[in-house]
């Protein structure tokens, strides 16, 4: 057991020494328009890959269907990839490392609104990140905008599509290791 307990706090201590710029992969929660888990890595020195699952939502609107501008909110399980250019620290303060990152994402999942939907959508993706200097801890802020196409079964055979501007607001708190 002290073993165990001796390896433990190794392990604790080299994950708090970590720099800002030295993580790889982070693994937190994402809040804002729906919340879920966050997956980010960077496999290379610019390029970050985020992952998010979860019970995610949107409020979408300036959408057209039959001609009629309308807007709407939807929650579900949707599946949410997204592809950037993360920049190095542009702003290094005494505890904090701050970087913003572009790119684009690709959304994908099940949403409620009163009839069973589908989506699928893509879009852009901004946003700014803080890393915690002595901490392993990492934040994100970002916004996306995109196109979103919901794909309702009305009974039956029946499938409606409709396509709307999809947008979302997300805050992350990620552990970085």
């Amino acid at each position: 057991m002290k073993k165990i307990l001796t390896i433990l706090v190794a392990v604790l201590v080299t994950a708090a020494s970590v720099n800002a710029k030295d993580y790889k992969c982070s693994l937190g929660m994402v809040a804002g328009s729906g919340i879920g888990v966050q997956f980010k890595a960077l496999p290379l020195e610019h390029f970050a890959i985020m992952e998010e699952f979860g019970y995610l939502g949107c409020y979408a609107g300036a959408g057209a269907m039959n001609g009629n501008s309308f807007s709407i909110g939807y929650m579900g399980a949707v599946d949410q990839v997204v592809l950037a250019y993360q920049t190095s620290p542009l702003a290094q303060g005494q505890g904090i490392d701050l970087s913003v990152y572009a790119g684009g994402q690709v959304k994908v999942g099940y949403v409620n609104m009163g009839n069973d939907a589908g989506i699928i959508g893509f879009g852009a993706a901004a946003g700014l990140e803080a890393n915690m200097k002595n901490a392993p801890i990492a934040f994100s802020f970002d916004f996306r905008p995109g196109y979103g196409c919901l794909l309702m079964n009305n009974g039956g055979n029946n499938v409606t599509t409709v396509h709307l501007f999809d947008w979302n607001f997300n805050l992350g708190v990620r552990y970085t290791f």
